[in-house]
């Protein structure tokens, strides 16, 4: 009596078990909607994240270009989300990050010409204050 079995009929029977359940998945290409939402918002959050370690490291310079890119994400996301199950909420949280990035932005440009640290100081707070509504609109999202 064998007590194990053959390389050749674990191969086979992992191959016919992978075929049925590979092609019952999408095709690579296409994306849900709910998943394209998702996405944005992750992005928007990671783009503000950088914005938050580029005025940490007093670069403003830097952290102008990720609030602009955080907006344009979060605007990308809004868009993408308008049809979501929590479309409400998401759109709220969104309005508030893009409202919170643009006055980030501001802050940074006037801490890059006037050497302004307080002005750097609000850029970071009001990056925390987006990074919170982007956290509540990646719960919903």
């Amino acid at each position: 009596m064998r007590k194990t079995t053959g390389l050749l009929s674990v191969l086979v029977l992992g191959a016919a078990v992978a075929g049925p359940v590979a092609s019952a998945h999408a095709a690579p290409g296409t994306t849900s909607a709910a998943s394209a939402c998702h996405r944005l918002v992750v992005k928007a959050n990671a783009s503000n994240n950088k914005a938050l370690s580029a005025d940490n490291s007093h670069s403003y310079k830097k952290a102008i270009g990720h609030n602009k890119a955080t907006q344009k994400y979060v605007v990308q996301a809004k868009g993408a989300c308008r049809h979501a199950r929590h479309a409400a909420e998401i759109r709220r949280a969104l309005d508030g990050a893009r409202d919170g990035a643009q006055a980030a932005e501001l802050h940074n440009k006037r801490a890059y010409v006037e050497h302004d640290s307080r002005a750097g100081r609000a850029a970071a707070d009001a990056e925390r204050h987006v990074k919170s509504r982007l956290r509540s609109a990646l719960h919903y999202s």
